[in-house]
């Protein structure tokens, strides 16, 4: 393990081709993803399972997502910029720089991650109160909540040194300490609720035990790196322009996720209306949903480390090799495994809930939103190239009026007119579908600007 540790394991993303290094940078990144997507749906599936008050328990559970989303996803936003910011610097053979951005994220994630688990563990209460959470399920929630955030320096820890191994094509060690971590999730949470008899708090202290190993794992891999991305004790610092190099493409990123979070937590209020079961049948098909997010984001994570270096080594035509090669590998993810999903989602529900009321809910979200998702390759993929580039800003406006604003007024306008569960569901692929015509424009309108200053700075 000491070895494994200190080991170097760089990826070259700066000569071409591309196709099969993305791949080897994606799939280690897709199932770091699945992994942690696994668990929280260990969380639902061991209660679902053994827990006395199943459907309740469930609801509880799946109704904080929303809410833990939009707490943590602006500091969560800096994590890509950290990707950004340590990638260029890495792409310019800059080490001076690569090494203040590292120890500046590393500084940010013990500082956010403090503010993150004591503002969500004091307003856990008043928080899903506004989301109109049943009386009857907002006791669980509040605890699974309040032991969720003590868990939040471990969990922006991990991501934001995750994010350093990533940025210079590590994403084997990431893979592995959360495959260690994840293994550990499973085996406490059988042991906390078959053994100990616990219910949602047993889940949740099983979370944030195996959070704060993973994210040792990756410190410890951090310290004993060699090269411009290791870390010293002694150099942890904030370092000014690191700092504003991180948020020009973090913060906007950051915001955006809260936007969308504060749009999900409206949509989840609404939901939240229909009762326990339809709460339950939600949250089960978005933690199956999860893994096909997951797998086409690892891709959308890969384009923006690859364009980031090649940006920062002035390489226009890779840029370019490196868009195609996405939007290639994304569109085929999306449509093999949304595929996959709408066919099988009655067993996998399954594996959540015996509920056949439950379960159907869960496949009405799932053929509405998982036979759709192939229209948001296009987004990512613009995505990549605007954040990777140092354009944090645009795909921030544009997501945020395209999927955020437009989820708002179909919730205050579209909704109360029909009032059905499929009704809120639509709101979904008509907002991707929206969004990623508008982020295709931007891309082409930027794109002659961009390259232009590059050529300049070469």
């Amino acid at each position: 393990m000491p070895k494994l540790f200190a080991k170097r394991v760089d990826m070259n993303m700066i000569d071409p081709p591309f196709k099969k290094k993305m791949v080897a940078f994606a799939l280690p990144l897709m199932l770091s993803g699945i992994l942690q997507q696994l668990f929280h749906s260990a969380d639902l599936i061991v209660v679902g399972q053994f827990s006395e008050a199943a459907a309740f328990a469930q609801a509880a559970i799946s109704s904080t997502a929303a809410l833990v989303n939009l707490i943590i996803a602006v500091f969560m936003g800096l994590s890509v910029g950290i990707n950004v910011a340590v990638a260029k610097y890495l792409g310019a053979r800059d080490d001076e720089k690569t090494q203040l951005a590292v120890h500046t994220a590393i500084c940010l994630a013990v500082i956010s991650g403090l503010i993150v688990g004591l503002f969500g563990f004091v307003f856990s209460d008043e928080f899903l109160e506004l989301m109109q959470s049943p009386t009857d399920v907002i006791s669980l929630s509040t605890l699974y909540l309040k032991i969720f955030f003590l868990g939040a320096p471990f969990n922006l820890l991990y991501n934001f040194g995750a994010a350093i191994l990533r940025a210079k094509g590590d994403t084997l060690r990431p893979l592995l300490f959360l495959s260690i971590a994840g293994a550990t999730n499973v085996v406490l949470n059988l042991f906390f609720v078959l053994v100990l008899k616990m219910d949602v708090d047993g889940v949740a202290i099983a979370t944030v035990v195996s959070q704060a190993l993973s994210s040792m794992l990756v410190f410890a891999a951090l310290l004993k790196e060699q090269g411009p991305c290791g870390v010293k004790i002694s150099k942890l610092k904030i370092d000014g322009k690191a700092f504003a190099e991180i948020t020009k493409v973090g913060l906007p990123a950051g915001i955006q996720g809260s936007m969308f979070s504060i749009s999900n937590v409206l949509l989840q209020s609404s939901i939240n209306s229909f009762g326990p079961t339809v709460m339950a049948g939600n949250g089960n098909a978005q933690s199956l949903e999860g893994f096909i997010y997951f797998g086409a984001d690892s891709v959308h994570q890969a384009a923006i480390a690859f364009i980031s270096q090649n940006y920062g080594a002035k390489k226009e035509k890779n840029i370019y090799r490196v868009m195609n090669d996405s939007v290639i590998i994304v569109t085929a993810m999306y449509a093999i495994l949304s595929t996959a999903l709408v066919l099988l989602r009655y067993p996998l529900l399954q594996f959540y809930s015996k509920d056949q009321a439950v379960n159907a809910v869960g496949s009405t979200r799932i053929l509405i939103n998982t036979s759709t998702y192939v229209v948001f390759a296009w987004y990512q993929v613009s995505v990549a190239f605007l954040r990777g580039t140092g354009k944090g800003t645009l795909p921030m406006v544009i997501s945020v009026l395209g999927i955020c604003a437009f989820r708002v007024f179909w919730i205050y306008t579209v909704f109360p007119y029909y009032g059905t569960l499929s009704c809120l569901y639509y709101s979904y692929p008509i907002s991707w579908a929206l969004t990623g015509l508008a982020m295709s424009v931007a891309f082409i309108v930027t794109k002659k600007k961009t390259f232009e200053k590059m050529r300049e700075e070469a």
